[in-house]
Protein backbone atom coordinates (compact mmCIF):
# COMPACT_ATOMS: atom_id res chain seq x y z
CA UNK A 1 0.00 0.00 0.00
CA UNK A 2 2.85 2.38 0.92
CA UNK A 3 4.62 1.55 -2.34
CA UNK A 4 1.43 2.27 -4.30
CA UNK A 5 1.03 5.67 -2.62
CA UNK A 6 4.67 6.51 -3.29
CA UNK A 7 4.34 5.53 -6.95
CA UNK A 8 1.16 7.60 -7.31
CA UNK A 9 2.87 10.59 -5.67
CA UNK A 10 5.89 10.28 -7.97
CA UNK A 11 3.62 9.92 -11.01
CA UNK A 12 1.60 13.00 -10.03
CA UNK A 13 4.80 15.01 -9.54
CA UNK A 14 6.09 13.90 -12.94
CA UNK A 15 2.82 15.00 -14.56
CA UNK A 16 2.71 18.28 -12.66
CA UNK A 17 6.15 19.48 -13.86
CA UNK A 18 5.24 19.51 -17.59
CA UNK A 19 1.83 21.02 -16.80
CA UNK A 20 3.37 23.88 -14.82
CA UNK A 21 5.85 24.49 -17.65
CA UNK A 22 2.95 24.62 -20.11
CA UNK A 23 1.14 27.11 -17.89
CA UNK A 24 4.25 29.31 -17.76
CA UNK A 25 4.68 28.97 -21.54
CA UNK A 26 1.04 29.89 -22.10
CA UNK A 27 1.85 33.38 -20.82
CA UNK A 28 4.66 33.82 -23.34
CA UNK A 29 3.84 35.82 -26.44
CA UNK A 30 5.66 36.85 -29.57
CA UNK A 31 7.33 40.24 -29.34
CA UNK A 32 5.37 43.16 -30.76
CA UNK A 33 5.84 43.88 -34.47
CA UNK A 34 8.94 45.83 -35.45
CA UNK A 35 8.64 49.52 -34.74
CA UNK A 36 11.23 51.31 -36.82
CA UNK A 37 10.51 54.36 -38.98
CA UNK A 38 13.27 53.42 -41.45
CA UNK A 39 11.85 49.94 -42.00
CA UNK A 40 8.33 51.39 -42.31
CA UNK A 41 9.63 53.84 -44.96
CA UNK A 42 11.15 50.97 -47.00
CA UNK A 43 7.84 49.11 -47.32
CA UNK A 44 6.66 49.21 -50.92
CA UNK A 45 7.98 48.60 -54.41
CA UNK A 46 11.13 50.22 -55.79
CA UNK A 47 12.82 50.39 -59.23
CA UNK A 48 16.36 51.49 -59.83
CA UNK A 49 19.51 51.35 -61.88
CA UNK A 50 22.81 50.03 -60.59
CA UNK A 51 26.24 51.13 -61.74
CA UNK A 52 29.15 48.89 -60.77
CA UNK A 53 32.51 47.56 -61.91
CA UNK A 54 30.50 45.01 -63.91
CA UNK A 55 28.40 47.59 -65.80
CA UNK A 56 24.80 48.69 -65.42
CA UNK A 57 21.74 46.77 -64.27
CA UNK A 58 18.01 47.37 -63.91
CA UNK A 59 16.71 46.52 -60.45
CA UNK A 60 13.36 45.85 -58.80
CA UNK A 61 12.86 45.51 -55.06
CA UNK A 62 9.71 44.83 -53.06
CA UNK A 63 9.79 45.32 -49.28
CA UNK A 64 7.06 44.07 -46.95
CA UNK A 65 6.63 43.04 -43.34
CA UNK A 66 6.37 39.30 -42.77
CA UNK A 67 6.02 36.70 -40.04
CA UNK A 68 3.55 38.74 -38.01
CA UNK A 69 5.53 41.94 -38.47
CA UNK A 70 8.76 40.53 -37.05
CA UNK A 71 10.84 40.80 -40.26
CA UNK A 72 11.27 43.12 -43.21
CA UNK A 73 11.12 40.74 -46.18
CA UNK A 74 12.99 42.08 -49.18
CA UNK A 75 12.44 40.56 -52.66
CA UNK A 76 15.07 41.60 -55.19
CA UNK A 77 15.53 41.10 -58.95
CA UNK A 78 18.33 42.53 -61.09
CA UNK A 79 19.21 42.16 -64.76
CA UNK A 80 22.45 43.43 -66.29
CA UNK A 81 22.81 44.96 -69.75
CA UNK A 82 24.50 41.78 -70.97
CA UNK A 83 21.58 39.60 -69.82
CA UNK A 84 22.83 38.19 -66.51
CA UNK A 85 20.28 38.15 -63.73
CA UNK A 86 20.02 37.52 -60.02
CA UNK A 87 17.03 37.15 -57.73
CA UNK A 88 17.37 37.45 -53.98
CA UNK A 89 15.44 37.35 -50.76
CA UNK A 90 16.37 38.95 -47.43
CA UNK A 91 14.81 38.68 -43.98
CA UNK A 92 15.87 41.59 -41.76
CA UNK A 93 14.95 42.30 -38.14
CA UNK A 94 16.29 43.83 -34.93
CA UNK A 95 17.94 41.98 -32.05
CA UNK A 96 17.17 42.74 -28.39
CA UNK A 97 19.80 45.51 -28.36
CA UNK A 98 18.24 47.22 -31.40
CA UNK A 99 20.96 46.19 -33.86
CA UNK A 100 20.04 45.12 -37.36
CA UNK A 101 20.44 41.43 -38.21
CA UNK A 102 19.48 39.61 -41.36
CA UNK A 103 19.82 36.72 -43.76
CA UNK A 104 20.20 36.86 -47.54
CA UNK A 105 19.53 34.06 -50.05
CA UNK A 106 19.84 34.37 -53.83
CA UNK A 107 19.71 32.54 -57.13
CA UNK A 108 23.52 32.26 -57.18
CA UNK A 109 23.20 30.03 -54.08
CA UNK A 110 24.52 32.74 -51.82
CA UNK A 111 23.66 32.32 -48.15
CA UNK A 112 24.70 35.35 -46.12
CA UNK A 113 24.33 36.55 -42.58
CA UNK A 114 24.40 40.26 -41.87
CA UNK A 115 24.79 42.51 -38.85
CA UNK A 116 24.54 46.25 -38.74
CA UNK A 117 23.06 49.40 -37.32
CA UNK A 118 21.17 52.53 -38.29
CA UNK A 119 22.14 56.13 -37.71
CA UNK A 120 19.47 58.62 -38.75
CA UNK A 121 18.60 58.09 -42.42
CA UNK A 122 21.38 55.57 -43.09
CA UNK A 123 21.34 51.83 -42.46
CA UNK A 124 24.58 49.88 -42.75
CA UNK A 125 24.80 46.09 -42.85
CA UNK A 126 27.97 43.99 -43.12
CA UNK A 127 27.09 40.75 -44.91
CA UNK A 128 29.36 37.70 -44.62
CA UNK A 129 29.08 35.82 -47.91
CA UNK A 130 30.75 32.82 -49.51
CA UNK A 131 32.62 35.27 -51.79
CA UNK A 132 33.84 37.66 -49.08
CA UNK A 133 32.43 40.60 -47.12
CA UNK A 134 29.74 42.86 -48.59
CA UNK A 135 29.21 46.21 -46.88
CA UNK A 136 25.82 47.64 -47.90
CA UNK A 137 24.61 51.12 -47.00
CA UNK A 138 21.01 52.16 -47.59
CA UNK A 139 20.32 55.89 -47.42
CA UNK A 140 16.92 57.57 -47.31
CA UNK A 141 17.21 60.55 -49.66
CA UNK A 142 13.53 61.52 -49.44
CA UNK A 143 10.14 59.81 -49.12
CA UNK A 144 10.41 58.24 -52.60
CA UNK A 145 14.17 57.94 -53.21
CA UNK A 146 16.83 55.67 -51.72
CA UNK A 147 20.49 55.23 -52.53
CA UNK A 148 22.13 51.85 -51.94
CA UNK A 149 25.91 51.66 -52.10
CA UNK A 150 27.92 48.52 -51.71
CA UNK A 151 31.48 47.33 -51.51
CA UNK A 152 32.24 43.65 -51.96
CA UNK A 153 35.69 42.72 -50.70
CA UNK A 154 36.72 39.32 -51.95
CA UNK A 155 38.94 36.88 -50.09
CA UNK A 156 41.82 38.05 -52.33
CA UNK A 157 41.30 41.66 -51.15
CA UNK A 158 39.92 42.83 -54.48
CA UNK A 159 37.00 45.27 -54.20
CA UNK A 160 33.90 45.74 -56.34
CA UNK A 161 31.79 48.87 -55.84
CA UNK A 162 28.17 49.46 -56.74
CA UNK A 163 25.59 52.21 -56.39
CA UNK A 164 21.86 52.00 -57.01
CA UNK A 165 19.43 54.87 -57.04
CA UNK A 166 15.92 53.54 -56.34
CA UNK A 167 12.64 55.39 -56.89
CA UNK A 168 9.42 54.26 -55.21
CA UNK A 169 6.91 52.71 -57.61
CA UNK A 170 3.73 54.72 -57.34
CA UNK A 171 0.43 53.91 -59.01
Amino acid sequence: MMITRSLITILLCCLAIPLSAQEEGAHMAAPPPLEDSFIDWMIGEWRGETSSNMGKAQDYMKCELGLEGQFLILHYDSKTEDGRSISGLAAITKDDAGNTIGYWFDSWRTLSQGEGFREGNISTIKWKTNMGIYLRTTERIDENTMRVTGTMTGENGQEMHSETLFKRVTE
